[in-house]
């Protein structure tokens, strides 16, 4: 072998030697590291966040059976959906319940029913770790006899962990002044590691605008301190409820406040995600 082939073999060699023990650059993993497995589970540190919401209302007295909604995109698989919904307890208390089109199961967490002057119920559920949608969004149904003033809202949590829920309240205030930061769905813990989170307030004037025992014409309270107000809904000659939400960061005992616009009747419901 002439001086030639011997250079050309140990240069072959010593190539062969780099890409065994992964030393050349480039995509050789290094010594004493791996490469982590892929995760279904959010990122560490990510927050909840709403990903989407709908609503649905009868047309005040006129009554109906089960109600149904239908969310405006595609859910997606691992997320949770909180529904809230509220209906007149004038002729009695209602057993609620809620199904929807991908099978998900739904928890009830609190039902409230103030009677009168107001009259109304205000109750929540939730499903964790859903299906997901491919081709339809999915349908939520609420299943209740018949009854009017009824309202419903689905609301979507992505970033979330498949056991989700953290705390939860529900509270009535009847003949409650006007004020700000009154009206409150009761302090519900979060504890630091189950932080980032996200609370999903629902607040009800259950005796204002029109009504079955006639209301007083003034509509729902105002998102309070901290809260991020997403929408009034459910009207009934004025709208009767707000939605919102508050990003948690940290342990703290945070709690759904409103303002209340009048002397009026009031319930509250509340749920932190995690």
């Amino acid at each position: 072998m002439d001086a030639r082939e011997t250079g050309m073999l140990l240069k072959t060699g010593a190539m062969l030697s780099l890409m065994l023990c992964g030393c050349a650059g480039g995509g050789g993993a290094q010594p004493g590291t791996s490469t982590p497995a892929p995760s279904s589970s959010p990122p560490s540190g990510a927050a909840p966040k709403l990903a989407q919401f709908n609503t649905y209302q009868t047309q005040g007295i006129i009554g109906e059976n089960d109600s149904t909604l239908q969310f405006k995109s595609l859910t997606t698989a691992g997320n949770t959906i909180w529904v809230g919904v509220t209906l007149s307890d004038y002729a009695g208390v209602h057993t609620i319940s809620v199904t929807d089109t991908q099978g998900n199961v739904y928890t009830r967490l609190d039902q409230k029913n103030d009677p009168a002057p107001g009259s109304q119920s205000v109750a929540h559920f939730y499903a964790a770790n859903i299906a997901g949608d491919t081709s339809t969004p999915d349908t939520i149904t609420v299943v209740w006899t018949n009854e009017n003033y009824k309202g419903v809202l689905a609301a979507e949590i992505s970033g979330v962990t498949k056991a989700p829920l953290v705390a939860h309240g529900g509270n009535i205030q009847d003949a409650l002044g006007v004020g700000t930061d009154n009206v409150t769905s009761g302090p519900l813990a979060v504890t630091s590691a189950q932080a980032p989170a996200l609370l999903l307030a629902l607040s009800m004037n259950t005796s204002g605008g029109s009504s079955d025992t006639g209301g007083s014409g003034y509509g729902g309270p105002a998102a309070g301190s901290g809260l991020t107000q997403v929408m009034a809904l459910w009207d009934w000659g004025v709208n009767l409820a707000t939605f919102a939400t508050r990003s948690v960061t940290g342990a703290e005992s945070v709690t759904g406040t409103f303002n209340a616009p009048d002397t009026d009747s009031y319930v509250t419901v509340a749920a932190v995600f995690h």
